[in-house]
Order: C-alpha cells, then structure tokens, then sequence
C-alpha cells in the first residue's frame, strides 16, 4: 500500500508544525522519516494513521487507481512508550492484534506466539508484561503488529529502548514484515535508517 502526501500542512494554535509538505513512501518498502526533534515526525505519522486531520492538503492510501483515505482499521501502530497492558501476558497482548482482526482465538493464539518467537520472546510469552524489561515491552509491542494482517505498520522512534544487538534484530523484522505490509519509521536511530529501503526528511517549519 503506497502513502502519498501532497502540500500536507497541520497547525497546533498559532504553530505550524509542517506546511505544504509532499512526499511518498513505496508500497511494500521500509521507509525512514528522519528529521529533527519538533519537524512532525509523529504528528505526521498520526495523520496517515486517521488520527489527526490536516489543514490542508492530502494523504492517499493504496493503488493509484483505488486510493483511499487514511483509516485506522489499516495500521499497526507501534508506539515509542510501548503502549501495552502490564497485568496481562506479552502473548494476550500480542492477541490484540489478530483479535481485533476478527481472528477465532485459537487462530489469534498461534499467530501471536510465532510473531513473538520471531522477536526472540518465545519463551516469556506467558510473563505478565509488567515483569518484562522496557526492550522486551517494545518487542512485544513488534510483535503485535507482526501478527496482524493490515497493510501499514506505522512506528514511532520503535528502537528508543532497545541495544544496538536488538536494534538491528528489529530492522532486520521489518524487512522481512516489508513483503506484505508497508511500514513506515519515524527515527532518529542511525541502524534503523540505513536499514531502510527509503528515506524521507521532514524540517521544522519556521515559527
């Protein structure tokens, strides 16, 4: 599923975050979006998720000739914080994915235990999340979306917790997701961009 977005600008009161931004991020590919601190790196990966409207300009989602508008029923949304449920298990977090996919439980649970031992967790997905190691939480977090079927895996700052030995595991895992979904991330994190099949630089707006 192709992004395209044409003279995006989005304000928060009297700032402008980003104006008349254009770019485009090849279906099926691992792309990067770099840019400093403050340039709109999440704000702008929230409006291709359905999340936050523009001000101006367009975000389309998929073929040219059957584009659609950002939704989030299409994105896996990998969080900087991790974003997971600490009293339950890192495989009943993984099974939200799948679940809310309208997966059987029992299909749910196959799918999340082989995404979590593709992120090295396969032994620890019984361990309430809250016993897990911040790294290990972000790779739960992966593998959650590894386990799901939607076409946009959209990651912000994903290796912010992790060493650089499981930093270049987890590019290497969205290499692989590459072939079925489009991910999109935002980092500062110099293993992950040069993993990456393609790069897109944001700047700050002036004030």
């Amino acid at each position: 599923m192709q992004v395209v977005v044409r003279g995006a600008s989005i304000r928060f009161g009297s700032r402008s975050v980003f104006e008349g931004l254009s770019a485009t991020f090849p279906s099926n590919q691992v792309t990067a979006l770099v840019g400093p601190s403050g340039s709109g790196k999440s704000t702008l990966l929230a409006a291709i998720a359905g999340f936050r409207k523009l001000e101006m300009g367009s975000i389309e989602l998929g073929p040219q000739e059957s584009w659609v508008r950002p939704s989030s029923a299409l994105v896996n949304w990998i969080a900087q914080d991790s974003n997971i449920l600490g009293g339950r298990s890192a495989l009943d977090n993984v099974m939200l994915g799948p679940l809310s996919e309208g997966a059987t439980l029992r299909e749910a649970s196959q799918r999340a235990a082989r995404a979590l031992g593709r992120v090295g967790l396969g032994a620890t997905k019984h361990a309430p999340a809250r016993h897990l190691s911040g790294g290990e939480r972000q790779r739960v977090a992966v593998a959650r979306a590894l386990s799901s079927t939607r076409p946009l895996i959209l990651a912000d700052e994903p290796s912010a917790a992790l060493d650089e030995v499981n930093t270049v595991g987890l590019a290497d895992l969205f290499a692989q997701a590459s072939g079925r979904a489009t991910i999109i991330v935002a980092t500062h994190d110099p293993v992950m961009i040069a993993a990456a099949s393609s790069i897109v630089t944001i700047r700050r707006s002036p004030l």
